[in-house]
């Protein structure tokens, strides 16, 4: 899978124009505020249906204008041949119209099957920095790329919590209601809380074999997950250690205090927590091998897709950029980066690597 072209008309800064995407490797350069991270938000946009910056499809909108156009030409290899799709999105009147080789579609499921994309942007450090909720929507979004089906179980699932919920809204609380609608909430997280684990724990694996391999054979890193009032233990075992305090909690909170909504994850190099001891540069390190790790195991399962890098790489040293650079190289996937430079440390590593590559100047 590859871009081949993006044709943007009155999308955020730009006015109207074509950009030619067509190599393997991807390199757009230019000073901040020329519309480099717009240009990734759109190819983001072409695949989820929304931006990464924003849930709102009218903030994406041009200036004076009222409504934007996006045209994507994606090249589809197989074994003996390819074929080109053509995906275009409309969005005016607070409407989206989205149709693939001319055929209206009416959700990202429906993209998947010719367009995806993982990105990589500052904001990414929020899995490593920020609370639970940021690593809950990593998780949530990655299984959901995954397998698109498990927006049903999600929807089940919150529709279970409302009701149990509801619960509290009352002053005197049915004891059988209170028991069965425990168990739903229980049962549902249990299943969600199995597929996140099953999947952090390849991704684990995968990780540890890319810092073996490309930083240093004596670092490891792990993710250890956190189900709130150890909810992922035998129904029976759980409701006989939580029940009666936990009922007094909610009662008094007059929400729920367990569920896979509210669990989360830590994530460990070398033993330590990587938010409080890891640097930056780290963190940095860590973020890129985890969404490095998605991609292999999405590739390996569902097929290629294609990586976009928003400014990430001008931080790494020169010797710890070239071994990133080898991991992503590894990936046999279409990488699109951006950089504030065109004499970056990234381009000298590209150079370095003998890969071809096309530079973008914005």
């Amino acid at each position: 899978m590859q871009l081949e072209s993006l044709y943007l008309k009155s999308f955020r800064c730009f006015d109207q124009t074509t950009i030619d995407l067509n190599s393997k490797i991807v390199l757009i350069c230019g000073s901040n505020g020329t519309g480099k991270t717009s240009l990734l938000e759109a190819l983001y946009y072409g695949c989820y249906l929304r931006s990464f910056r924003t849930h709102l499809s009218r903030d994406l909108v041009a200036l004076g204008k009222d409504s934007f156009f996006v045209k994507f030409i994606v090249k589809e290899y197989t074994a003996n041949n390819s074929i080109d799709h053509a995906i275009q999105i409309g969005f005016a009147q607070n409407k989206r119209l989205v149709k693939v080789d001319n055929k209206t579609t009416i959700s990202y499921k429906d993209l998947l099957s010719y367009y995806r994309v993982i990105s990589l942007t500052e904001d990414d450090l929020k899995l490593i920095q920020e609370g639970p909720e940021e690593r809950r929507a990593f998780l949530n979004q990655a299984l959901l790329l995954d397998d698109a089906s498990l927006i049903a179980k999600i929807r089940e699932y919150r529709i279970v919590l409302e009701n149990r919920n509801a619960l509290f809204l009352h002053n005197n609380i049915d004891p059988e209601s209170y028991f069965i609608w425990t168990k739903k909430l229980w049962e549902h997280s249990v299943y969600i809380q199995k597929i996140r684990k099953q999947y952090l724990f390849q991704l684990e694996a995968e990780i540890n074999t890319m810092l073996h391999q490309y930083i240093d054979e004596n670092i490891s890193l792990s993710f250890v997950y956190q189900a709130k009032k150890n909810s992922d233990v035998p129904f029976d075992v759980f409701w006989q250690k939580n029940h009666v305090e936990l009922l007094k909690q909610e009662i008094y909170l007059k929400r729920t205090l367990f569920g896979a909504h509210i669990d989360d994850f830590t994530i460990t190099l070398e033993g330590k927590k990587s938010r409080a001891y890891a640097s930056r540069g780290q963190q940095k390190m860590i973020v890129l091998l985890i969404k490095i790790a998605q991609i292999k195991h999405f590739t390996k399962t569902k097929g290629a897709l294609i990586f976009l890098l928003d400014d990430f790489m001008t931080d790494f040293d020169i010797e710890r950029g070239k071994a990133l650079l080898s991991a992503l190289l590894g990936l046999n996937c279409q990488l699109i980066f951006t950089s504030p430079r065109r004499d970056s440390a990234l381009e000298s590593a590209l150079i370095s690597s003998q890969t071809d590559y096309k530079i973008i100047s914005m």
